[in-house]
């Protein structure tokens, strides 16, 4: 037998029964590195899922049909992939299921170059064909198909096409990963997460359709599962309709969620209309998991978040709303939707677990990626929502339970579960992201790993992301203490965080890194095996990437430093010229009032009348104590710095450019008082004192003397831009892996920008060999 015949048998056997078993909900039997160690998995028999009801005929379709979600493909491995497509007849709407038919459709695949510039449209294939099958389409499955294609050549670009009877699909792509021998010398995939249809745009969805990359990461949140909310009006491209789930349920603070089978299908059947993401989807594999909108924003097994759930101060045992029939639904949908080999079941007793994402690919001897799922199996956050707030009685809320959450309390919770669950299988089990189960698995396969560089998909930051209270002269004693800024990553997982990095180090494993999405900002950065050591260790390098259509972190952020319980802390997120000459007044206020003998800066009063009294004297203009009204109100981003920088050197250089081009009496007035305080102790004229020095005791939370500034919060953080969308592209090298952050150009007008859409690229450099990472 000929090579082409032998592959084009082997291809149809193979897949056939892939998809008999996959695309009904089955347990596939090459899953590539997915299952639990020494547990085989097994295919289901040709009966649905739970019964012995055979599975129902499938004629050849016949007629008209079409492809209204385009086409995909995802987990290349060394020999194929997983081909994706939803069919149904030509007049059914392009997003209500259809009831009824179930039909076959033609696959049809080759490595024909020629195919090329075929791609996207439904030109037919050409040239040879190394494969083709009959594939069957269920109603019950919404006629989305999900077919595991084996037998091809490793490293190669293939083009694929399914024709239902007198209709051609657009011709998709992908490239099939190197032999698991293969010494490949290079390597270059983009990743992406957080594309929320009613938020920003997808212009840079045209950007990445045109990378030169060998496949797609997608970190999660593909879909968004709530429409309406407030913080999805307003900043939307109209090209983007509203979406109107078939069922949802409404939310306390306004439109609904997606709350069941139909409803998550709905979502993704209308995402993939578009025919940017389409692109996308034609042209490469993509290798995907979820985090949390694609079942409930913040998530944890089947609770939601979007009430505080319930406490009991007697016992201190907390509990989110629970939806198992709303996580099922959630689960089958993305297994309906999504092109990657994964083992699913309906079978009873499987309970929310019935679907397993984890799973890892190799790419030759240079890269293998390890894929996890930290949200179904994750225990409950440290701090209850539902938890008294000490200072007012009422549940915490978000605030002081999943963000800007004390550093002490949180670890003390999480002791006390730790103490608790001392006795349980797995004593981790209150204070887990990722399961015994997954934990182990994750451990074994990084630790036992030849590949040069580990990869790890990992859903939510690695990175310590925490403020000093203390620092901030002017905050309230209840904010006189370390936060940390996020604790639904894993900074509110610390225990589990450093168990993973401990295994690391304690095997010697190198070439570590994360490429990381959700938090909807690009970070770059080392971390550390304990963050808290009085010598940090560095265990691993953590990418993250910004949403590519979301609302960033920054602007969360700034939501809630807006508020008045926050306003002594907007500072370290946001400022604008009016708001530093309000510090500046402030910093002028406070001099004057301690040259008064007055130490007590919390007496309005007494500074107050300080004040009058030194205008009295002549000692400061009275101008100086007047905000100047035509100061710009614009927004500077100081969360940044905040984050991973010294705080306040921003709002320092804005307050010394008021005063150097004369637009704030303040500002000249706090820059001269502090340059002839500098120049009597130096005995040098004012105009010979360097303006650095000035400056640097114009940072509000620098000793005012020596002018030294706060510790650089995060020291482990190299790069932060948390005002952003985009996407990052990775190029690994046996020396070296090279990240781009792939920044996007704003929405404007409710219009997506032009092409090409990237405003800006920011390259972070990984050596061989070295935990760091630093910006070139």
């Amino acid at each position: 037998m000929d090579r082409r015949s032998f592959l084009r048998r082997s291809a149809v056997q193979a897949g056939a029964l892939i998809t008999a078993s996959s695309a009904l909900g089955g347990l596939t039997g090459c899953s590539g590195g997915g299952g639990d160690v020494g547990t085989p998995i097994v295919p289901l028999p040709p009966t649905f899922p739970g019964s012995s009801i055979p599975l129902p005929a499938t004629p050849a379709a016949t007629g008209a049909h079409k492809f209204p979600q385009s086409i995909a493909s995802g987990d290349p491995k060394p020999d194929g992939a997983v081909l994706w497509a939803r069919v149904v007849p030509a007049s059914a709407d392009d997003v209500a299921s259809v009831s009824g038919g179930n039909f076959s459709v033609k696959l049809r695949i080759s490595a024909a170059v020629a195919n090329a510039s075929a791609v996207g449209t439904t030109t037919a294939l050409s040239g040879n064909i190394d494969a083709e099958a009959d594939v069957p389409v269920y109603a019950q499955y919404d006629h989305s198909l999900r077919h595991r294609i084996s037998g091809l050549q490793a490293n190669t670009v293939y083009y694929y096409q399914f024709t239902a009877g007198d209709t051609r699909s657009k011709v998709g792509r992908f490239k099939t990963a190197p032999a698991a021998d293969a010494d490949n010398a290079s390597l270059k995939f983009a990743f992406m997460s957080c594309q929320d249809w009613s938020v920003n745009h997808w212009a840079g969805m045209e950007s990445l359709a045109q990378e030169d990359v060998d496949f797609i990461v997608h970190l999660g949140d593909y879909i968004y599962e709530t429409v309406g909310e407030a913080f999805q009006t307003g900043g939307v491209e109209a090209g983007h309709p509203l979406l109107q789930l078939p069922q949802g349920t409404a939310l306390p603070s306004g439109g609904k969620y997606a709350n069941g089978l139909a409803d998550y299908r709905y979502l993704y059947k209308r995402y993939r209309t578009d025919p940017r993401l389409q692109a996308v989807h034609e042209r490469f594999a993509m290798v995907a998991v979820w985090d949390d909108h694609e079942f409930s924003d913040d998530c944890w097994q089947d609770r939601s978040t979007y009430e505080n759930g319930s406490f009991n101060a007697a016992t201190g045992v907390a509990d989110n709303t629970v939806q198992t029939s709303r996580r099922l639904g959630a689960n089958q949908a993305w297994f309906e939707y999504m092109p990657a080999d994964i083992p699913f079941s309906f079978e009873p007793g499987q309970g929310i677990t019935n679907i397993r994402i984890y799973r890892d690919l190799k790419f030759g001897k240079l890269m293998h990626l390890v894929m996890t799922d930290q949200r179904l199996y994750r225990a409950d956050h440290m701090i209850p929502e539902a938890a008294p707030n000490p200072l007012t009685g009422q549940p915490l809320g978000q605030i002081g339970a999943r963000y800007m959450v004390p550093e002490a309390t949180l670890y003390g919770i999480e002791a006390q579960k730790l103490a608790a669950g001392a006795a349980l299988p797995d004593p981790m089990a209150l204070v887990t992201v990722l399961g015994g189960s997954q934990r182990q698995w994750w451990a074994q396969t990084m630790t036992s790993s030849t590949s040069q560089w580990k990869i790890w998909g990992n859903e939510t930051s690695l990175l310590k992301m925490g403020v000093d209270g203390a620092k901030i002269p002017s905050a309230p004693a209840a904010f006189k203490t370390k936060f940390v800024l996020n604790a639904d990553q894993w900074d509110g997982y610390n225990t589990e965080r450093k168990y993973l990095m401990g295994q690391l180090l304690g095997k010697g494993v190198k070439n570590v890194v994360a490429v990381t999405g959700d938090i909807h900002a690009f970070y770059a950065g080392v971390v550390m095996a304990d963050y808290n050591a009085a010598t940090p260790v560095p265990a691993m390098v953590d990418l993250v990437t910004a949403g590519m259509s979301s609302n960033s972190n920054f602007t969360y952020f700034l939501q809630a430093a807006s508020l008045p319980a926050f306003a002594p802390l907007k500072p370290l997120v946001a400022i604008s010229e009016a708001e530093a000459e309000g510090i500046a007044i402030q910093m002028l206020s406070a001099a004057i009032a301690l040259g008064a003998g007055i130490t007590d800066l919390s007496n309005t009063a007494a500074i107050q009348a300080a004040v009058g009294a030194a205008i009295q004297a002549g000692m400061v203009p009275a101008a100086a104590f007047a905000p100047t009204p035509t100061l710009s109100r614009a927004i500077i981003n100081t969360f940044d710095e905040t984050q991973a920088g010294v705080m306040g050197t921003i709002v320092a250089q804005t307050i010394a450019g008021l005063a150097a081009t004369g637009r704030s009496a303040a500002a000249m007035t706090l820059y001269g008082a502090i340059a002839g305080r500098l120049a009597a102790a130096l005995g040098i004229p004012m105009s010979s004192v360097p303006a650095s020095e000035v400056v640097k005791r114009l940072n509000p939370f620098a000793n005012s003397t020596t002018g030294v500034g706060p510790t650089v919060n995060n020291p482990w953080i190299k790069h932060v831009d948390s005002d952003a969308q985009g996407y990052a592209v990775v190029t690994l090298s046996k020396t070296e892996l090279l990240c781009d952050f792939k920044k996007l150009k704003r929405l404007a007008n409710g219009q997506a920008p032009a092409q090409p859409a990237v405003a800006s690229v920011k390259r972070v450099r990984v050596a061989a060999g070295v935990t760091d990472v630093t910006v070139v």
